[in-house]
């Protein structure tokens, strides 16, 4: 009898209830496209961090600090025995490191020069256009962002300057052999990347090297006493940051739509009650308790989100479909913010437990909106409401 008659009185409202359902609809639907946007750039950072950089871990010599370019020059070591075996089994790819100055059109710029094999195939990196050619100059590969910032393009001779292990300067002339778009920021930014033996040749340092990326985490046996291990966890440290900072906007946000939306129930609920008093007296005259009428009201609102459902549904099926299989595609000026997965295009991923996620937080503050007017009813007399009162 209660849910007929909650659908009768929504029925009844008319145009009312109809803006409140598309208000929840709204919502409902902007928080899942909110969410499931947030989780797929989650899952392709972490995928693209992975093919591009970090694999499934990597060793790093003792020394070596990420923060710290000054400890570039210290931090190489012999790649041992073993570790020669897997990189020769294509299942390791060693990574030399080294400051450098670069004079692009007569500037100075300091930057990172990175030794990779040409033939590695393990990460994304396209090494392949580290081979020599002969020519007399060294090939190099940089990075779209670097690019710009030095005014280069492919084909372009740059002069580059290091130092090698007994602190000699040498110079060489690198030819930008290719410019690729990376969505790593690591790979990209500041660092020119050639052939790892022509770097060691010039660094004097051969068989050496700065990090070790693995393949599979159990060749974590090939840390030894100047390799340390790297997990992808700890890797990934950075990255939680970030996530961590980005998560708190997200909630910001999501709690901004939830409380718009529970506004407009409210305010229903409020006006209704103001409205339907001598309706709610007669009811109570008639038998039922304060506990069914406060259900009566509970249920209409509830009745607003189960129809905002289906409203969702039908505005945001295509949507979804669309972000699913076209992607998002964000403008060339979002990689200037140095995000990971922004340079590329996010196909939108809807795991089930966002949608219950969100349908559950809906579908609870809706409920509170709809039940706290009503404790009013709960000190109402049925003569006053009779009356027309409401205290």
């Amino acid at each position: 009898m209660i849910l007929k008659l909650a659908n009768r009185n929504i029925i009844g409202n008319g145009k009312r209830s109809l803006i409140n359902m598309f208000i929840l609809a709204i919502v409902l639907v902007g928080l899942l496209w909110m969410m499931s946007m947030f989780y797929s750039w989650i899952n392709l950072s972490k995928t693209q961090l992975k093919e591009w950089e970090q694999a499934e871990g990597m060793l790093w010599q003792k020394d070596y600090d990420p923060y710290d370019a000054f400890s570039f020059d210290k931090s190489l070591a012999p790649i041992s025995t073993d570790q020669v075996s897997a990189i020769n089994a294509g299942k390791a790819v060693p990574i030399l490191l080294s400051q450098a100055v670069a004079y692009p059109q007569g500037r100075m710029m300091p930057t990172v020069l990175k030794g990779i094999p040409y033939s590695q195939s393990l990460l994304k990196i396209p090494s392949s256009y580290l081979k020599d050619t002969g020519d007399g100059l060294v090939p190099a590969v940089i990075g779209t962002g670097l690019a710009k910032t030095m005014k280069l393009e492919k084909g372009d001779i740059l002069t580059l300057r290091i130092k090698d292990v007994s602190g000699v300067y040498d110079a060489l002339d690198l030819s930008i052999t290719h410019i690729m778009r990376s969505p790593v920021p690591a790979i990209d930014n500041g660092a020119i990347w050639i052939d790892l033996d022509t770097m060691q040749q010039y660094m004097a340092a051969p068989g050496y090297a700065s990090q070790i990326v693995l393949e599979d985490s159990s060749l974590m046996s090939l840390a030894d006493e100047n390799w340390l291990y790297k997990s992808r966890s700890v890797l990934m440290k950075d990255f939680n940051e970030v996530l961590q900072t980005e998560l708190a906007s997200q909630s910001l946000l999501f709690g901004l739509f939830l409380f718009l939306a529970m506004i407009a129930i409210f305010d229903t609920q409020v006006l209704s009650l103001f409205k339907r008093r001598k309706e709610i007296g007669t009811l109570s005259a008639l038998g039922m308790t304060q506990q069914q009428i406060i259900g009566l009201f509970t249920v209409e609102g509830l009745l607003y989100m189960v129809y905002a459902v289906l409203i969702g549904i039908v505005l945001g099926l295509p949507l979804f479909l669309w972000f699913g299989i076209k992607g998002w595609v964000l403008p060339d000026s979002y990689s200037d913010f140095g995000m990971i997965g922004f340079t590329e295009t996010i196909y939108f991923k809807y795991p089930i437990w966002i949608i219950l996620l969100v349908l559950g937080v809906m579908f609870g503050a809706t409920a509170l909106a709809s039940w706290l007017p009503t404790l009013r009813i709960a000190r109402l007399k049925p003569t006053d409401a009779l009356r027309g009162k409401l205290k």
